[in-house]
């Protein structure tokens, strides 16, 4: 029998008060708009909007765009969720610069892909010589505070530089591989105590960045929300199909070892709680957006909302595992951008992860970063009609080297092997349709470019940026089963 996640009869936490001085700063900033307005009126001249002095950075773990009903779905996982992105600006081709977390989560906080970084895998560090969206914002005075609940993005992984305050508290252990945690619910909790600091203080801007670990594996949802969705997986083709369980982390047709519950071995169970996971954290995600509202800051702040990569829920006999491959499922990201004062919208220009700190930074009125970003800011003057070309690439997480260019409503992907270079080519968001001898005129272009963009990615990546964790650090992965090399092919 699964094991519930927490209490489901107890009434869960209202945010923290601070809602007076939150109403206080409000007024103070509605004062000098009005004045800033009626001078412009003087003048004869428009006044422009004051930038938002707030960021909330919401980033979740193993959460694939296609589960979200503003994305597609049809099986009402995400009502909340979907509510934040009918107020947004939706981006519905955004990627992802790896299929696993941290070089993914780096390529979003400092602009850059994640081979410029030398980070190739969960066990490298980010150099403290690359500046990130928390030290640029933390340089013009604003506040900075984290909430992590992934071990990988614990503080001596690099990813908390510029934040004054980083909260990598785990107070739970997942259940199989006994790895430190923390569960949504508590995420939240630490999150609404860490906005409650933002409304109490009136004198400087602030960044909250929230990373949910749910609903990355091993799936153990409420119960009540696991038996919802049982019910709803009984229908499914496959949903009795029984799997083998792997000896390792990969997921290559079978149950990653790190996922196994007890002697459930059937594909409907493991959807099913994945399925149960996306709706706990919808909850947790709504009840976050509330104490914003409640603490009066909902409209003076930017919310993205996007998660770090996806999961394989069967597709290329790959299950319930991430980092093997370029697919749609571990790469396609959601991407929303609540801005006050902008309309919603919904885009379908490529965009990658590492366009959003260039965005922010035009949005936060932020002077752009020297050398200069990868990236472009989705929100210039005619970026809708315009796209990136997002790379993409394995790293050191595959059995096989893979790298990626998404361009021009098509997928090129490249595999190595014994010296050997593959290329395929597909539609967008059709992986499973091979077109590479069918349209050659395409497929050729792209590897050039490919190519091209991967060779000066590499040149980027000075000697010093190659950096690992330490060896207790590395160790402390490895006794965990964390850090699981790929085998030989």
């Amino acid at each position: 029998m699964i094991p519930d996640r927490f209490d489901t009869g107890r009434d869960w936490p209202t945010a923290p008060a601070g809602l007076p001085r939150a109403q206080l700063r409000g007024a103070l900033r509605t004062r000098l708009t009005l004045l800033a307005g009626a001078a412009a009126f003087v003048l004869g001249c428009p006044a422009p909007a004051p930038p938002p002095d707030g960021l909330l950075l919401v980033t979740v773990d193993t959460l694939r765009a296609d589960r979200l009903g503003a994305f597609g779905s049809a099986d009402g996982l995400t009502p909340e969720i979907d509510r934040l992105a009918d107020e947004s600006i939706a981006f519905h081709a955004a990627y992802a610069a790896a299929p696993f977390t941290l070089p993914s989560v780096s390529a979003l906080m400092t602009g850059r892909y994640p081979e410029s970084l030398g980070i190739v895998r969960n066990e490298s560090k980010l150099p403290d010589t690359i500046p990130t969206l928390a030290t640029a914002l933390s340089k013009r005075g604003w506040q900075t505070r984290a909430v992590v609940s992934n071990f990988v993005l614990r503080q001596s992984s690099g990813i908390d530089r510029g934040f004054a305050h980083f909260d990598d508290d785990f107070p739970q252990n997942e259940v199989v591989r006994n790895w430190p945690e923390r569960i949504a619910r508590d995420t939240t909790d630490a999150a609404l105590a860490r906005l409650a600091d933002c409304s109490a203080d009136l004198e400087s801007p602030c960044f909250v960045w929230v990373h949910y670990q749910d609903p990355h594996g091993p799936y153990t949802p409420p119960a009540e929300l696991l038996e919802i969705e049982l019910t709803r997986q009984r229908s499914a083709a496959d949903a009795d199909r029984l799997l083998p369980a792997s000896a390792d982390h990969s997921g290559l047709g079978g149950i990653p070892d790190y996922q196994l519950i007890g002697e459930h071995r059937d594909v409907g169970f493991y959807r099913a709680a994945y399925h149960a996971e996306i709706r706990y954290l919808d909850t947790e995600i709504g009840r976050l957006l509330q104490g914003l509202r409640d603490l009066g800051l909902d409209e003076r702040t930017v919310v993205v909302f996007t998660a770090d990569h996806g999961e394989g829920l069967g597709e290329d006999d790959y299950w319930f595992a991430h980092g093997e491959f370029l697919s749609e499922a571990l790469v396609q990201v959601p991407l929303l951008l609540r801005i006050p004062g902008r309309e919603p919208e919904k885009r379908a220009d490529a965009a990658s992860l590492i366009d959003v700190l260039p965005t922010l930074l035009g949005v936060l009125g932020v002077n752009a970063l020297d050398p200069p970003l990868p990236g472009r800011d989705l929100l210039a003057p005619g970026a809708s009609q315009q796209a990136s070309s997002p790379y993409m690439a394995t790293l050191g997480s595959s059995h096989q080297v893979r790298y990626g260019l998404v361009e021009d409503g098509f997928k090129f992907v490249v595999t190595e092997q014994n010296g050997i270079r593959r290329g395929r080519l597909s539609r967008r968001g059709r992986d499973e349709v091979d077109i590479t001898a069918a349209a050659p005129q395409i497929a050729g272009p792209m590897r050039k470019r490919l190519t091209r963009i991967r060779k000066r990615i590499l040149d980027e990546q000075p000697p010093e940026l190659r950096q690992d964790l330490s060896t207790q650090d590395r160790e402390h992965l490895r006794a965990l089963g964390y850090v699981d090399p790929p085998a030989e092919p």
